[in-house]
């Protein structure tokens, strides 16, 4: 598979008052703390809803850094602020992995939404609205994840570093099964052992890997058992996978 990396740098100075809306009415309250994980559940265009089809997310995630997924690609920003309902961020990079038609106008239009110049903040109990560029956005906190909602096959679609992700050179997948017991491979050589999720992260143990890589797959393969033996935060949202170790390396990955 070709390996497809774009990195663009994004600069936002968002000056503006006020507060959004979603379908056009007044959100009831300012955005006071908005620190945390949401999830896209409305998706508007001019008051109009956009159907999102079944299988993409859109999230997004506001702590030491802003970061989120935009229905297709990911994006993040190591530096932002939030002034009363404005944000202003600095430097956002996206990647850029080949999307479906319909799926990369939902990013479009998302992506538009946190970067349009009259963009705002606000809350509608305990939902997150974020409008700008007659783009509305309607989002939940992400609710907390289990051991259950990982079982399952699922397959890799990206390598994430801080600043970028990056389509695998070579097929690769992970089974999650319920008796805690996982297998799969890194795309060059088979991999099992255990795992539980502990304080929402995916902790391994008794990871073993089978044979050799050949030079051009070991990179992935050293990228994969990486994040795995290290243990990576688990960000799930439907049919998404997101796995990031404390060092910033990730996995990415979609149901099978």
């Amino acid at each position: 598979m070709t390996r497809t990396v774009l990195l663009l740098g994004v600069v936002l100075a968002v000056a503006a008052c006020g507060g959004g809306s979603t379908g056009g009415s007044p959100p009831a309250q300012e955005p006071g703390d908005v620190r945390g994980e949401w999830v896209v559940t409305e998706l508007r265009r001019d008051g109009e809803v956009v159907p999102v089809p079944p299988g993409t997310d859109g999230t997004l995630t506001l702590d030491d850094r802003l970061s989120g997924r935009a229905f297709c690609n990911g994006f993040g920003a190591q530096a932002y602020r939030i002034e009363g309902d404005r944000l202003v961020v600095e430097d956002l990079a996206q990647t850029l992995i080949g999307c479906a038609p319909e799926i990369a106008e939902l990013e479009r239009l998302y992506v538009g939404a946190l970067t349009a110049d009259d963009v705002r903040l606000a809350r509608d109990g305990e939902a997150l609205l974020v409008s700008g560029g007659g783009v509305d956005v309607r989002l939940v906190p992400r609710p907390p994840v289990e051991d259950a909602d990982l079982a399952g096959r699922w397959q890799l679609t990206a390598l994430a570093t801080r600043d970028m992700a990056s389509s695998p050179m070579q097929a690769a997948e992970l089974e999650l099964r319920p008796d805690g017991t996982f297998s799969g491979t890194t795309g060059c050589r088979p991999v099992r052992g255990t795992w539980r999720v502990t304080d929402e992260r995916l902790v391994t143990a008794d990871l073993v890997a089978d044979g050799d890589c050949a030079p051009e797959t070991a990179e992935q393969d050293g990228h994969v058992l990486d994040v795995l033996r290290q243990g990576g935060a688990v960000r799930i949202a439907r049919d998404h996978l997101t796995l990031t170790a404390p060092d910033g390396h990730g996995l990415q990955f979609t149901t099978g």
